[in-house]
C-alpha cells in the first residue's frame, strides 16, 4: 500500500478512535456517581428486569463505558474492545428502538446533547437515540475495517 494511502487510513483510524472513545468516556462520566438517576432511566425503558440486575447495570454501566472508551483510544486489544463496544451499542439500540416503537416519552439516559446545541436534544429521544446508535455501530464497523486494513498492510 502506498505511504500516502496508509497515512490517510491511519489518520481516519486515529480520528475514529478518539471520537468513539471520547464519546463513550463522556457518556460514562455523565452517569458516574448518579446511580439512582441511571437506575430510573433503566426502569423508564419499561422492560422486565429483576431489580438486582437493574441495580447491577446502574452501577457497572458508567465505569464500563469509561473503560471501553479508554480501551478504544489506547488501542488495547482492538478486536475484543470493538466487539464489546458493538455489543453494548446493539443492546442500547434494541432498548431505544423498542421504546420508540412503543411511543415511550423518555430520555435515553445518554449525556445531555442539548448542552452542545439545542437542536441536538432530539438525539436523547428514543427515536433519535436509535438512529444515533445505528450510526455509531456503523462507525465501530468502520473502525474494525480500518484496523484490518492497517494490520494487513504491515
Amino acid at each position: 500500500m502506498p505511504t500516502s494511502s496508509r497515512l490517510l487510513l491511519r489518520g481516519c483510524f486515529l480520528g475514529l478512535q478518539l471520537a468513539l472513545g471520547g464519546l463513550f468516556i463522556l457518556a460514562g462520566l455523565s452517569k458516574l456517581g448518579q446511580t439512582l438517576q441511571t437506575l430510573a432511566v433503566i426502569y423508564s425503558y419499561q422492560i422486565v428486569l429483576p431489580d438486582a440486575l437493574a441495580q447491577m447495570v446502574a452501577h457497572i454501566l458508567p465505569p464500563g463505558e469509561i473503560l471501553l472508551g479508554v480501551m478504544v483510544i489506547i488501542g488495547w486489544r482492538p478486536r475484543v474492545t470493538l466487539t464489546l463496544m458493538a455489543l453494548l451499542l446493539s443492546a442500547f439500540t434494541v432498548l431505544t428502538a423498542q421504546a420508540w416503537w412503543r411511543g415511550l416519552s423518555m430520555d435515553c439516559g445518554c449525556f445531555d446533547w442539548n448542552t452542545l446545541h439545542p437542536s441536538l436534544a432530539i438525539l436523547s429521544t428514543p427515536g433519535g437515540a436509535t438512529l444515533r446508535n445505528v450510526m455509531l455501530l456503523a462507525l465501530v464497523g468502520t473502525l474494525a475495517w480500518l484496523q484490518c486494513q492497517l494490520h494487513s498492510s504491515e
